[in-house]
């Protein structure tokens, strides 16, 4: 019922000008109109300023002609205050407005449709959900100038970790690559920050790789695609909040875990030592077991490269060692210096491929290389939902090896079996992506809000687009996008050049790949992984909470000893059986004075109370009601620091106070919220004092009620 009060603002100042005549004429040409469809209408509208007062009326008939009348007493105006009051009343109508009621009620609803997606359909929104189309625009070259250069820098880092990490999940080394080359193409269009970058990380490709033993390759793939679904429904639905289940305890404990058990595994691949198993009940028996079989050669370059690999890290701090007058601290120097620090895994694969091809020339192959890696830029499929394999059980070395001439018989493996296999994981593997990109993308938002929506969007999307390019799941690495961050990128325009040079090395540098040692690859993760291991979190937690090292220990182990997917829920579910134990400790502060000739004794409940915590209140409770009897005496419930109180609470109090009405004991409540009023209001009985009284500063003895 639309109302045109424009001339409002003319109306007061005629008012003020005690230009009554001018107020009543621009007030009658201002008069609201109305239609209706359905019968006569008349609308009345009453308005107060001061001592004015002021009527209009209008009514409407079927035909929808209306008639207006304007009445206006001037008395004595007072702007200071207003009052108005609108109300109408709708005829009944003819039965042929009647039968068209249907057909206005459908407008209705395509009205409030159309209006519901101009609110979602929004240009803020849009540019929230693709960031591109707020940064492009303002691209200059310059900013063109510093993506280029670090995205060519991050790509330098991201290829031999995606060789890495493809060889850490058990795939073919060069599903590592694609994984390196989608996710930043995504990120690119779908990312909020521009400091960071998604593609294969250590713990991602840990948590891949047992389920590759389930199945192969496919269920990687199937991982990567099932873990972004996920991903991106979660971030639609806004489910970030699930998250905050998970402390930073647990999370602490199980990247310290995921760290330790890739570092056990590469040592064994630096040991040239070859047996199934890859987790740390396995690995390490193994070593012990095997040691007789260790490969002197690629030990010693591994280890080698190990200490090659951290002297380049701490490259830049070297010059602290040097006086000011030293080369070292000339800015051309300092500049060439952190670039080989950057760029120290790319070097470390070059010269362990020039090496090995050394003594390839000469007839010697005395360590161990990767061997052929599959040349070409993937293609576009999709994911394999059900494929066949081998009916005898699955070795994971069969994926790789050509041998399959000797099969005869094969099994056809469903999608439904294929998520039956994961378990666990199928839910894991994307909580434990969405804990990465989101902490790596608050951690490189120099400080400014961070859309965690957003960034569960992207990393989702990225997933299911890796997985038609055959990829294992993704996330955000902290090391790349650390190099990112240092290298000067501007814009997520650096991804795009990080992908692309990728894409370059797959399509035309796969050949030169054979040469790498498997032990170099050893040592580049080695060195890239180790600062997961959050040791220094212990000195912490022990001056802080000693109590949270118990799902940190606990986590951490059972990651170690049983499994990732089983250790962190453990240690997540243990952490909150620890806060239910906590709130059900409640504590309750009994206090006493005098008030002329009676007695107060005030009971103040320290936090909301739940069912575990009932039991705590009713003793403080019995113990005051059993306490000295005095028949000058009010119970006084403090609830100034209790919000809530749930089912199980309310009934022992309606307990409780039917007791003390039959011994005829005073009590009231203090400090009763709004909300918990209401609440209490279903049990108490009437006439029960509920208020907030001011206790009065009185000498008081305190004692404590477990």
């Amino acid at each position: 019922m639309p109302a045109n009060f424009t001339t409002m603002g003319r109306f007061d100042s005629a008012i003020e000008g005690g230009s009554y005549e001018e107020a009543e004429v621009l007030m009658a040409s201002s008069a609201p109109t109305c239609t209706t469809d359905q019968g006569a209408l008349r609308l009345n509208m009453n308005n107060k300023i001061g001592d004015s007062s002021l009527q209009l009326s209008f009514s409407f008939d079927d035909k929808k002609n209306g008639e207006t009348s304007f009445q206006m007493d001037p008395g004595s105006v007072s702007s200071a205050s207003s009052e108005m009051s609108v109300s109408w009343s709708e005829g009944v109508g003819s039965a042929e407005h009647h039968r068209d009621k249907d057909v206005s009620f459908g407008q209705q609803v395509v009205t409030r449709a159309k209006r519901r997606i101009r609110k979602t359909c929004t240009t803020k929104l849009l540019k929230r959900r693709l960031p591109m189309i707020e940064w492009l625009p303002k691209y200059t070259l310059q900013s063109l100038f510093h993506d280029c250069m670090a995205g060519f820098t991050v790509a330098l880092t991201a290829i031999p970790q995606g060789i890495a990490y493809g060889a850490v999940a058990g795939v073919p080394v060069e599903f590592g690559l694609y994984t390196a080359f989608a996710g930043p193409f995504i990120y690119a269009l779908l990312g909020s920050v521009s400091q960071i970058t998604m593609g294969p990380t250590a713990v991602m490709a840990l948590m891949t790789h047992q389920y590759v033993q389930l199945g192969g390759v496919p269920y990687a793939i199937i991982l990567s695609f099932v873990s972004g679904c996920i991903e991106l429904l979660a971030g639609l639905l806004n489910l970030g909040f699930i998250m905050d289940f998970i402390s930073a305890p647990v999370i602490s404990g199980f990247c310290s875990a995921a760290a330790v058990t890739v570092i056990l595994s590469q040592f064994k691949t630096i040991l040239g030592l070859s047996f199934r198993g890859s987790t740390f009940t396995k690995v390490l028996p193994g070593i012990f077991k095997y040691w007789r079989s260790i490969r002197v050669w690629d030990a010693v370059l591994g280890f080698a490269f190990i200490a090659f690999l951290m002297l380049l890290k701490n490259l830049t701090l070297i010059k602290k060692w040097f006086n000011t007058g030293c080369c070292l601290h000339n800015p051309c120097v300092e500049k060439a210096m952190w670039f080989v620090s950057t760029c120290r895994n790319a070097l470390a694969v070059i010269l362990g491929c020039l090496i090995a091809y050394v003594f390839e020339i000469y007839g010697n192959r005395p360590f161990q290389l990767i061997g052929e890696v599959k040349c070409g830029i993937p293609d576009f499929q999709i994911p394999p939902f059900s494929f066949e394999r081998p009916e005898e059980e699955f070795a994971s070395s069969n994926w790789t090896d050509s041998d399959s001439d000797n099969q005869t018989s094969y099994e056809l493996v469903t999608f439904p079996e294929i998520l039956k296999d994961m378990g666990p994981g199928m839910v894991l593997v994307p909580v434990i992506a969405i804990l990465e990109q989101v902490a790596i993308a608050k951690a490189f938002s120099n400080g400014a809000k961070t859309d965690s929506t957003q960034e569960m969007i992207a990393v989702g999307a990225g997933s299911i687009f890796c997985s038609f390019f055959g990829c294992i799941p993704l996330t955000a690495s902290f090391s790349r996008s650390s190099v990112l961050s240092a290298s000067g990128g501007k814009t997520q325009f650096a991804s795009l050049i990080n992908g692309c040079v990728v894409l370059f090395a797959l399509a035309f540098l796969m050949p030169t790949f054979y040469f790498i040692p498997k032990s170099i690859l050893g040592a580049v993760i080695i060195t890239a992984v180790y600062p997961m291991i959050e040791y220094h979190e212990i000195p912490s937690l022990w001056r802080g909470r000693r109590i949270e090292l118990f799902p940190f220990i606990t986590t951490f182990l059972c990651c170690l000893l049983i499994n990732m997917e089983y250790g962190i829920l453990i240690g997540a579910q243990m952490h909150l059986l620890m806060l239910a134990y906590e709130g059900s400790r409640s504590k309750s502060t009994l206090t006493r004075y005098k008030e002329a000739d009676e007695e107060r004794v005030v009971l103040q409940a320290d936090r909301n109370l739940y069912f575990p915590s009932v039991e705590r209140f009713r003793n403080a409770l019995t113990k005051v009601s059993i306490d000295v009897e005095t028949k000058n005496r009010v119970v006084v419930l403090d609830m100034g620091r209790v919000n809530q109180i749930d089912h199980t609470t309310l009934k022992m109090l309606q307990s409780i106070l039917a007791a003390w009405d039959k011994k005829e004991e005073k009590y009231c409540f203090t400090n009763v919220s709004d909300h918990l009023k209401q609440v209490l209001s279903s049990i108490l009985p009437k006439g029960v004092p509920v208020s907030r009284p001011v206790l009065p500063s009185t000498d008081t003895t305190i004692s404590f009620v477990p």
